[in-house]
């Protein structure tokens, strides 16, 4: 470990890195190197990357060098909690923030802390943290997706599992997470086999969770919801190009396999992997057969479209301006148009899937911009048309714009709605899905 991650390890108090000139190749081997295993600290530190920053400093920053942090932490099971605070009980997540004093984005990140006694020896039943001991990282922090997807019950899960889920690529997800907390549950109840007790922390995660069998039945509903997905045609491009890569790997292997049977004579084992071919290339032709549906429109698509719309003329302000000085009402405007770009890109992030991969998210990121795009084309050539028709009235009064007129008001309008919506939405699917629990009970 050098350079930055070696940094990072030897880091005892809070710390920022700016990743100013960093790839995306680069910042992965960083957090690889710096986060793969936990920090021995009897204390929580916070550990924050810039990312990003205004419109004067944003060439520095790779375009995507938010997004490919956060993929590579939650690749080493780091979740997403945006409540997050700079506790122990806080090790093994992450936040993004945006520092608008400074015009900075930010990933805050509170590392893994190796689990020792007050002599400095391990504490409870291992030295190691549960990161290095089980596939799922715990304690579970509260009101993630891992979290409440774990502690609701089967009914509860099966009612919501659609809406947490929409997508065939969520719901395949989402099982991947299934079957890392069942085989945590497996290698907890190995060990109580052994005699061996189970520390707090393990102790609370398998009382939360309700043991394997329940895992396994949430598991079964998703498997259910993605096979009738699929027979419905409910997939995208996307979906359908990775399922067909699974079929074709899956034929070539049994390909392989029934050569070698042939050649050790074993008639019975080669009538077998034919039938499973034979399902296989069925399967095949009913995946190539499909017609791709629409990826899904992100969920803060109308506000997105309301800001383009304001940002529109900006945009053609900034063009027209390059090369002379700005007035003060322009370089107000400019400003309000970094503003209205950054709330964009925050509104954009915040309609990812609670379990989608950034490959899925960005094909319906794509999707979304090319639409939209078009949306504001159009209504931008309807407008021009209306005041080209305008003089022929003889009695049209003039339309006047003044500074800080309906267009200022609406962006106002729209960050304050923005930001209402982006607090309460947080715990609104925990606190449903809590209360349908609770109805359940009753």
């Amino acid at each position: 470990v050098s350079g930055m991650a070696a940094s990072i390890r030897a880091a005892t108090d809070s710390e920022t890195f700016d990743l100013a000139g960093h790839d995306a190749s680069n910042i992965n081997q960083t957090i690889s190197d710096a986060f793969s295993q936990p920090f021995h600290l009897d204390q929580m530190i916070r550990v924050t990357f810039v990312t990003g920053a205004g419109k004067l400093a944003r060439q520095k920053y790779d375009d995507k060098a938010m997004q490919t942090l956060t993929s590579a932490l939650r690749k080493l099971n780091y979740v997403d909690d945006r409540g997050a605070s700079c506790v122990n009980e806080c090790g093994g997540c992450y936040k993004t923030q945006h520092d608008t004093g400074k015009n900075l984005f930010t990933v805050v990140v509170f590392p893994k802390l190796v689990q020792e006694g007050e002599d400095g020896g391990a504490g409870g039943a291992s030295s190691s943290s549960p990161a290095e001991e089980y596939p799922m990282y715990f304690p579970l922090a509260e009101g993630t997706p891992e979290h409440i997807i774990l502690v609701a019950s089967e009914e509860v899960f099966a009612k919501n599992a659609l809406g947490m889920c929409p997508s065939w690529s969520e719901k395949k997800f989402c099982t991947e997470v299934l079957k890392a907390a069942v085989e945590t549950v497996e290698k907890m109840d190995a060990k109580l086999m052994l005699g061996t007790p189970l520390s707090d922390d393990e102790n609370a995660f398998y009382d939360a969770v309700g043991g394997a069998a329940s895992i396994n039945t949430k598991s079964d509903c998703l498997k259910k919801l993605m096979q009738q997905q699929v027979e419905e045609g409910s997939l995208t491009r996307h979906e359908i190009d990775r399922l067909l890569a699974q079929v074709c790997e899956k034929i070539d292997s049994l390909d392989e396999d029934i050569d070698a049977a042939l050649q050790k004579s074993q008639e019975k084992k080669v009538a077998k992997l034919n039938m499973q071919k034979e399902k296989a290339e069925t399967r095949k032709k009913m995946l190539e057969g499909l017609t791709a549906v629409v990826p899904q429109k992100l969920k803060h698509e109308p506000q997105i479209l309301k800001l383009k719309k304001m940002l529109k003329p900006l945009l053609k302000l900034e063009a027209s301006s390059k090369g002379r000085l700005l007035s003060v009402k322009e370089t107000k405007q400019m400003t309000e148009m970094e503003e209205m770009q950054e709330e964009i890109e925050e509104l954009e992030e915040a309609s990812r899937g609670w379990f989608e991969d950034d490959d899925a998210f960005h094909v319906r990121l794509e999707a979304s911009r090319k639409k939209l795009s078009a949306a504001v084309g159009s209504v931008s050539k309807a407008s021009a048309g209306k005041k080209k028709a305008a003089p022929r009235s003889a009695k049209s009064a003039p339309n006047w714009v003044t500074p800080g007129g309906l267009a200022s008001k609406q962006a106002a309008r729209g960050k304050k709605s923005t930001k209402k919506n982006s607090r309460s939405n947080g715990g609104s699917a925990f606190s449903a899905m809590m209360m349908d629990s609770d109805s359940d009970s009753d």
